[in-house]
């Protein structure tokens, strides 16, 4: 009877190392399986985030484009508040934290915050935007776009005008 009973412990024994092993097993591999599934989950999410910021980025050139030619119009004509009635109207939309028109001077003439017209662009953003003569849009530390792009006249430049869009993050839960 006693050396059945040390079969039947070794047996027992074995069955749970071999059942403790699987488990191991088991645990590791889905663990492996979940690191692997974030690592694609956050290449997706970036990739994603990527493209989204891209396609930002060209809307808000297709719609800065005509949108400076308004202002530009009404800046031949002197008429800064029609000017303001399109910054205020724009505003409006979501995401768009800032505009503002400078002339060529650096005094910026409009804004949708009513307390930087009179200031020098200069003192609220590099002084060489002013000198742009194309369109510029680039990304603030904050993760804003911002959209910079010259008002010109047919032979000088009538000033600037900059806008802030506060760039869209995808939502990772």
């Amino acid at each position: 009877m006693e050396q059945s009973s040390k079969k039947y412990f070794y047996v027992i024994a074995v069955l749970l190392v071999a059942l403790s092993g699987m488990y191991l097993w088991k645990t590791f591999s889905e663990q492996d399986v979940q690191k692997k599934q974030e690592v694609q989950r956050q290449q997706l999410v970036e990739k994603y985030q990527k493209t989204i910021t891209e396609k930002t980025r060209y809307f808000l050139r297709l719609a800065t484009t005509p949108f400076v030619w308004a202002i530009r119009k009404e800046m031949l004509r002197e008429n800064y508040e029609q000017i303001n009635e399109y910054l205020l109207q724009f505003i409006k939309e979501p995401h768009i934290r800032r505009i503002l028109v400078a002339k060529s001077d650096g005094t910026v003439v409009v804004a949708t915050d009513k307390k930087l017209e009179g200031l020098m662009f200069s003192s609220l953003y590099p002084a060489d935007f002013l000198e742009k003569n194309e369109m510029v849009i680039t990304d603030e530390k904050n993760g804003d776009i911002l959209i910079i792009s010259p008002i010109m006249a047919f032979n000088n430049k009538l000033g600037i005008f900059l806008m802030v869009y506060e760039s869209e993050k995808i939502a990772v839960e």
